[in-house]
């Protein structure tokens, strides 16, 4: 690129895997110089950590996805890069378990913190965001709201839920991931992935909503060159909800007695 011109450049990725096989955008941005707009992986997607996967839709124990943002990023001196983001919350994660009425309703945009150390062998990543989750009731209904507040090596409260007093009770969440690759020979590769996540539900929750549960993957990769391979994989997931765990609970404090 000559001095003193600007580099731009445009994406765009769709596929059919949604409800009914409809069209579905992915990713459609453009980059110019130091600046990210349109809809990408979020500024807190880790995508380097995580092991291939055949089967891949949002990322299991995938802090963040996809949504409409304005990022700017700058690499720094030392192998540092800065990112700094608004993204758009296509949904705000607030459970109305009573049916109060009302509805969430987006006001802010979602303000990201990043920053990466990388050297020869690994990444460093660490960020943090806040955001806004308010609830409209109207004329009729209850009003509040909380900050949604998220550290990615700590959790998150990262959605809420509406009692039956109107009030927002925020829902801690922790998750964690391990992945490993393994090479056979060249052009032979697994790969295995397993993550688990929790959720501290209140009690205001609906009675089956996920607590925790987990989700593995497990493949053999054959590649024929850096743009084609073909591979099989093995899939399969756990989960637990909150009625399931009272009742496990329950059993247990019957037993001791």
């Amino acid at each position: 690129m000559a001095e003193g011109k600007l580099s731009l450049q445009a994406f765009v990725e769709a596929d059919f895997f949604s409800d009914g096989s409809r069209f579905r955008l992915r990713h459609a941005y453009i980059t110019a110089g130091d600046f990210i707009i349109g809809q990408t992986w979020t500024t807190l997607s880790f995508l380097e950590s995580m092991a291939f996967m055949i089967d891949f839709a949002t990322g299991d124990a995938l802090f963040g996805g996809r949504s409409v943002q304005i990022r700017y990023q700058k690499k720094l001196n030392k192998g540092y890069k800065l990112s700094i983001g608004l993204e758009y919350l296509s949904s705000l994660g607030i459970e109305n378990s009573f049916d109060l009425d009302g509805q969430a309703n987006i006001q802010l945009p979602f303000l990201v913190l990043r920053l990466d150390k990388r050297w020869k062998t690994g990444v460093l990543f660490l960020g943090a965001s806040v955001a806004q989750l308010p609830w409209d009731g109207g004329s009729t209904g209850p009003s509040d709201q909380i900050p949604q507040l998220s550290f990615v090596v700590a959790g998150s409260n990262a959605d809420a839920v509406l009692n039956q007093n109107g009030e927002l009770e925020s829902i801690e969440g922790l998750s964690a991931m391990l992945g490993y690759i393994h090479r056979w020979a060249p052009k032979w590769e697994s790969n295995f992935n397993y993550a688990y996540g929790w959720l501290d539900a209140p009690d205001s929750r609906e009675p089956f909503a996920l607590k925790r549960g987990g989700i593995g993957h497990l493949n053999l990769i054959h590649k024929f060159d850096r743009s084609f391979s073909i591979g099989i994989e093995y899939m399969w997931r756990a989960n637990v909800h909150r009625m399931k765990l009272l009742e496990a609970l329950t059993g247990f404090r019957r037993w001791r007695n």
